[in-house]
């Protein structure tokens, strides 16, 4: 695994269901490597978001282990696994996950608390990554007073400015139109080539497969081979 920043080992997970055992995903081995970008590729319950919640250690299997450098995710304490996603680890949920009585700037600013930087510095990168994603004069906004698209932009801000070295996202354009899907494709991409950071999306097709350098699919829990 010294080549992988991610390794799934015999990855499973079950859920009960009015008494009966339903198999998200059963039997997953994969791996990536670092600075790629791979798209997790499934129709609406698949499995693909079990998968990416399983990688970035939102939940845990039912069996089998998911490694991120070298590092068995499963077996780390909750303040362990919390270190992680602050530093290393960027998710970009399809839901948004915005707070409601939060501005943008607000929604934005908490991402890089545990960063400690000075206030100066804090405001400067914000307003430089509104400016990226024609949102600076929407820093003083409610998440509500924005558009859909709008917000699914304040979201990819909120991942990318906590500066990580791989990035999980759910759909990420799943919900936004054609114009605003490109834009937000194409600072995913050039962030990834800056950064050099390892790029995991969850897509049911609508991402065209030229994005990636590997492509996983997913049926019914399992990777087709």
């Amino acid at each position: 695994m010294i080549d992988n920043l991610i390794e799934c080992i015999s990855l499973s997970k079950q859920y009960i269901s009015k008494n009966q055992t339903v198999n998200a995903l059963e039997d997953i081995n994969l791996h990536i490597n670092k600075n790629e970008t791979v798209l997790l590729k499934g129709r609406s319950g698949a499995g693909k978001s079990t998968l990416l919640n399983l990688m970035c250690g939102l939940i845990k299997p039912t069996s089998g282990k998911v490694f991120i450098d070298n590092i068995c995710i499963n077996e780390l304490s909750d303040d362990e696994l919390s270190n992680i996603l602050s530093e290393r680890i960027g998710i970009i949920f399809q839901s948004f996950n915005l707070l409601p009585t939060y501005t943008v700037f607000e929604n934005i600013e908490i991402a890089i608390v545990p960063k400690r930087l000075k206030e100066s510095m804090v405001k400067e990168n914000i307003m430089s990554y509104l400016e990226k994603f024609n949102l600076k004069d929407k820093a003083h906004l409610l998440s509500s007073e924005l558009s859909v698209g709008q917000q699914q932009k304040v979201a990819v801000i909120r991942t990318l400015i906590k500066q990580p070295s791989v990035i999980f996202a759910d759909e990420p354009t799943g919900s936004v139109d054609d114009e605003t899907a490109e834009e937000i494709l194409d600072h995913l991409m050039n962030f990834r080539k800056e950064k050099e950071v390892t790029l995991v999306i969850a897509t049911h097709g609508n991402i065209p497969e030229k994005f990636a350098d590997r492509v996983y699919t997913i049926t019914s829990g399992r990777i087709n081979q």
